[in-house]
């Protein structure tokens, strides 16, 4: 309708007034504007012509800004600008299933897993589901990209809502996002250029509190070295007891220096080969592989302190450090550790975690799973942290060793036989088991868990379910 003959407010009352009274009653008087165009369709009822027009133009019609209306917040903006395609509908509708049937204690970790499985395949979450999902994501760095920053930065603590919406975090940008991306950064860049990334935190340190300081300087674990020495030793007299306990361990931890070599010495002698009269006895009934090489824990760790002692002797240490000082590989030095001594297995799991080294935090896991035998409540805990720890899905060779554990069958035959719904809960192993597998085992896992009850498989199948639909849309 040309702008000339747009309906005045006035002629829009009285239009709206005759319809609603009816026509018997307050006979429609056609506005001026409307009578060329109610006159060239004569064949048509006036009536209809009118109604028609009059309500284009209200369908159309924008009301008034009001002066007080706030603009729309730049993190509204920001959210809708993130260059990464929404989840795929089939995806979503997995994801949301997940969301609804995973148990609350696993939740946080397991829609972590998801959404960072979702970010791998170069998606991000649908803004409709982020109220629904945030709370369990929000922690974990590795989760949130532009769009899940500005939904906090809408919604969540103020010190969110103060972060830079940049779409990707830089030397130039770092210290305007959220404390969990400052340290993934500083962790990044240590392992490409640890001086740089040493000299970068310098420049802001003094400016920090105490609590982000420590957290900060906890992140110059990767890539230690002597050059960084300078700086450790100048944290000693800082101000916040936090940030010296963290220099001193660092202190303790830099590769090259006296008391790094007397305690990596130290730990290499708890490993050694058996005897060679011992070897040939073993060798002769067939066990020379399996107690080829032997632990033993120096004197000081002993009785109710041997938990603390190892932790402190093996702290920072990885399998293959280890080995290499006491001229055994990493694989012999993880086979060698006893099965109920968690002190050197986290040690190990750390220092594999902070270094990315996923095929040595994969041997650990089976180690682990080895381990516990037909004892199937173990496997779960030991699933999750390898979960938690992957950036991608576990390798075939361990999917199959996982699918063939004597811990994973002996948790499906006690969901088949279970009477009571407290023991038809699955105990994590099964969720997690989906967490972890290489796509193309997923099948197979699919098959072994179809005997057992829905309830008891449902969230392990819509983890199934989002990542067959993830690598079906690539």
């Amino acid at each position: 309708m040309p702008s000339s003959q747009v309906l005045s407010a006035q002629d829009l009352g009285r239009v709206k007034q005759a319809m609603l009274l009816g026509l018997a009653r307050q006979p429609l008087v056609i506005p001026d504007p409307l009578q060329p165009l109610a006159a060239a369709a004569a064949e048509r009822d006036a009536a209809l012509t009118v109604l028609a027009l009059a309500g284009q133009q209200h369908r159309f019609q924008r009301p008034p800004q009001s002066a007080g209306v706030e603009p729309v917040p730049e993190a509204a903006r920001r959210l809708h600008q993130d260059p990464r395609p929404i989840l795929p509908e089939a995806a979503r509708r997995a994801l949301l299933r997940l969301a609804n049937g995973v148990e609350k204690i696993w939740a946080d970790a397991i829609l972590s897993v998801a959404a960072r499985r979702v970010a791998a395949r170069g998606f991000r979450l649908h803004p409709f589901d982020l109220p629904r999902l945030i709370a369990d994501i929000k922690s974990d760095a590795r989760c949130l990209g532009l769009a899940e920053r500005a939904y906090l930065a809408l919604t969540a603590s103020a010190e969110a809502a103060g972060t830079v919406l940049d779409n990707e975090i830089t030397r130039e940008n770092w210290m305007g996002f959220q404390k969990i991306h400052r340290i993934a950064f500083l962790r990044s860049e240590r392992r490409k250029h640890p001086a740089s990334a040493r000299a970068l935190l310098e420049d802001v340190f003094k400016s920090e509190p105490a609590n982000v300081r420590g957290d900060l300087l906890g992140a110059l674990d990767v890539g230690l070295g002597v050059d960084d020495l300078p700086f450790l030793e100048s944290l000693a007299s800082d101000r916040a007891d936090s940030v010296r306990t963290v220099a001193a361990r660092l202190v303790a931890a830099v590769p090259g220096t006296p008391a790094f070599a007397a305690r990596l010495s130290e730990a290499a002698r708890c490993f050694a080969r058996s005897n060679l009269s011992v070897g040939g006895i073993l060798n002769r009934i067939g066990l020379a592989d399996a107690a080829a090489v032997t632990f033993k824990p120096p004197a000081s760790a002993s009785g109710g302190e041997r938990h603390a002692s190892l932790a402190r002797l093996f702290e920072g240490f990885s399998a293959a450090e280890i080995g290499a000082a006491a001229g055994l590989t990493a694989s012999e030095v993880i086979a060698a550790i006893p099965s109920d001594d968690e002190a050197i297995h986290a040690a190990f799991s750390q220092r594999a975690a902070r270094d990315v080294d996923t095929a040595t935090l994969m041997q650990l896991a089976e180690a682990k799973l080895t381990a516990a035998g037909t004892n199937s409540r173990t496997a779960a805990p030991v699933l999750a942290w390898l979960a938690d720890n992957l950036s991608e899905p576990a390798s075939l060779d361990f999917g199959h060793c996982l699918l063939g554990s004597a811990a994973f069958q002996a948790a499906l035959q006690r969901l088949q036989e279970a009477e009571t719904p407290a023991a038809m809960k699955d105990d994590g192993t099964l969720i997690w088991t989906a967490a972890v597998l290489p796509t193309s085992l997923l099948p197979s896992f699919l098959a072994k868990i179809e005997p057992l009850l829905p309830a008891t498989s449902r969230a392990a199948r819509a983890f199934v379910d989002l990542a067959l639909a993830l690598v079906e849309r690539i």
